[in-house]
């Protein structure tokens, strides 16, 4: 007798919940657009030289890519001479000598 009133209990609940999902149906969610973002972060390494020392240094480092410009740029987080702490993003491009020298003529 006990099984088949925890049966009926059961079947109950059932009945319930699918007269409450039939009077209460789930809204539709847009799906994620499969597009891809302006900015793209991803890891690599870059390579620098020591003019004093006259060693070159491979470091690690995280990139952010502007997919509309094509600008990268190197992320960097370190202590100052001053004891303050930076974080922040550095253009990896050196600015081309057209640039400097209209820069230095004042133009």
């Amino acid at each position: 007798m006990q099984r088949s009133a925890r049966i009926a209990g059961v079947c109950l609940a059932l009945l319930i919940v699918s007269c409450v999902a039939l009077t209460n149906p789930v809204k539709a969610v847009a799906a994620p657009s499969h597009e891809p973002g302006r900015f793209s972060l991803f890891q690599g390494s870059y390579t620098t030289f020591d003019l004093k020392r006259k060693e070159t240094y491979v470091h690690q480092a995280v990139f952010l890519l502007d997919t509309q410009t094509g600008e990268v740029k190197r992320y960097i987080n370190k202590i100052d001479e001053n004891g303050r702490y930076i974080e922040t993003w550095l253009p990896t491009d050196l600015p081309s000598a057209d640039k400097r020298r209209s820069v230095q003529e004042g133009k």
